[in-house]
């Protein structure tokens, strides 16, 4: 009776739901504990136990290579055989880097399944100006050794470009990762995401400082810049000193060192997010 409530991936059926529809249908008073059970029995007659799943990956690469030559999927395990990290960059991706921008945006999400985790993606923007998913992976956190084997597998299967960058979150393990397995290249942080960090640590004159801050960010002229960091070291001087520290080749147009085009933050990623939620049930 519950099983055909969880079709759906995007369903929200909660264990209360099922206490719910039990009592008013069929007259059966159940626990919270019967009803989880009850829950977590369906979900695994749709999809199956997450242990054999795991099991079935080196299969599944396997059939990924074979069907489309040139990917490059790698499997890494943990020292007692258990599944540590998983990458796949495919080779329509691979083949499409080539006419994209230079502007790789990484970014991670939590999974929410039994095992959790983290999924590592990387997109880019096309010609056209749409979003053009680069690469994916699988491992248990955002670490530095997680986020080194991310890179190191993305640099095989994409090597290096002139010009090209990285743009993300201030996330020091990605900072380490890209300085070692990409020297010289340039590292940029999302600009939405030292937005957030100044509203949540500066508390005084949000309104003037939003407007101005963005402003600042996307100057294409020194002048525009220097004229509009003095504005904001009027509303607060602690700001001016925050930027400065991060330094103003990390956040702003005019100082970056390479043509970061459009790509201020990393939206583009953000925005899959929701779409990998949706979808994470599938992973295993």
């Amino acid at each position: 009776m519950v099983v055909p409530k969880y079709c759906d991936p995007n369903t929200v059926y909660t264990p209360k739901d099922i206490q719910t529809d039990m009592l008013s249908e069929h007259g059966l008073n159940l626990s919270y504990m019967q009803a989880w059970r009850a829950k977590e029995k369906a979900l695994q007659f749709l999809r199956g136990n997450p242990s054999d799943s795991y099991s079935k990956l080196p299969k599944y690469f396997y059939i990924l290579e074979e069907t489309y030559p040139g990917s490059v999927v790698k499997l890494k395990k943990a020292a007692d055989d258990c599944f540590l990290y998983a990458f796949v960059a495919l080779c329509t991706s691979i083949s499409g880097w080539q006419h994209c921008r230079p502007v790789v945006v990484v970014d991670g999400t939590l999974l929410k399944s039994v095992y959790r985790g983290i999924m590592l993606t990387t997109n880019t923007m096309d010609a056209a100006g749409t979003i053009f998913p680069l690469a994916y992976a699988v491992v248990d956190s955002e670490n530095d050794a997680s986020w080194r084997w991310f890179f190191e597998q993305f640099k095989k299967a994409y090597g290096e470009r002139p010009s090209m960058c990285v743009v993300s979150n201030k996330n020091e393990s990605i900072l380490k990762a890209t300085s070692i397995v990409y020297p010289g290249m340039p590292h940029y942080s999302c600009m939405w995401h030292i937005w957030t960090n100044i509203r949540s640590k500066f508390k005084k004159g949000h309104l003037q400082l939003h407007e101005l801050y963005f402003a600042t960010a996307r100057s294409y002229t020194l002048d525009e810049f220097n004229e509009r960091m003095l504005k904001i070291e009027e509303v607060d001087l602690r700001v001016k000193s925050y930027l400065y520290d991060i330094g103003y080749h990390r956040w702003t147009r005019v100082h970056a060192m390479v043509n970061r085009t459009f790509t201020m933050t990393s939206n583009i990623a953000e925005s899959l997010k929701k779409r990998q939620e949706s979808c994470q049930y599938m992973i295993y």
